[in-house]
């Protein structure tokens, strides 16, 4: 609004008008006019800003067994958003499908908008390691030779994901 000592408050007339403004700097010029032709300008500017940072969706892994001796491969997705910018992939450590060693291995996840506003978060893969397998034969029955009883002869063996072929005790 502008005054003018005959004609009291005058309107201005701003370009561009009151509304939205898009990010960055935009100058608004204003020109008052009263009855008799004569016209006051002025201009001021008006700065939006992106300072909201985008949102980080992270996974939820459920621990996963290894399947050799250096861990296993883990895949995951992890996603963000963003108020004003789209498409935005977080950049994590290690990779999703990077091999992961057994026991618990902390991810770190960051993604940073076109306005510099990052944001980072972390979630865990733990990796498990697998008990051994064994291998015993089938149920014998012998024929004693004596009243000890009976040599028997027999083999069992054990493997193991990690650590490969194992020597299995049996007793007696």
């Amino acid at each position: 609004m502008g005054n003018d000592v005959e004609q009291g408050q005058i309107a201005a007339v701003c370009t561009p008008a009151a509304g939205i403004f898009a990010i960055g700097t935009t100058t608004v010029n204003c020109t008052v006019t009263d009855n008799a032709g004569a016209f006051a300008t002025g201009s001021f500017t008006v700065t939006v800003q992106d300072t909201t940072k985008p949102t980080l969706t992270l996974p939820t892994i459920a621990p996963a067994y290894a399947t050799g001796a250096t861990g296993r491969i883990v895949t995951y997705t992890a996603t963000a958003s963003d108020i004003v910018d789209s498409g935005l992939t977080p950049t994590c450590t290690p990779a999703s499908g990077s091999t992961f060693a057994i026991g618990t291995t902390t991810v770190n996840c960051t993604v940073t908008d076109a306005h510099n506003n990052t944001t980072t978060g972390s979630f865990t893969v733990e990796v498990k390691n697998n008990a051994p397998t064994i291998t015993v034969p089938a149920n014998i029955t012998a024929t004693a030779t004596s009243r000890n009883g009976a040599v028997v002869n027999f083999t069992a063996s054990g493997n193991d994901v990690e650590d490969g072929a194992r020597t299995a005790v049996c007793t007696p």
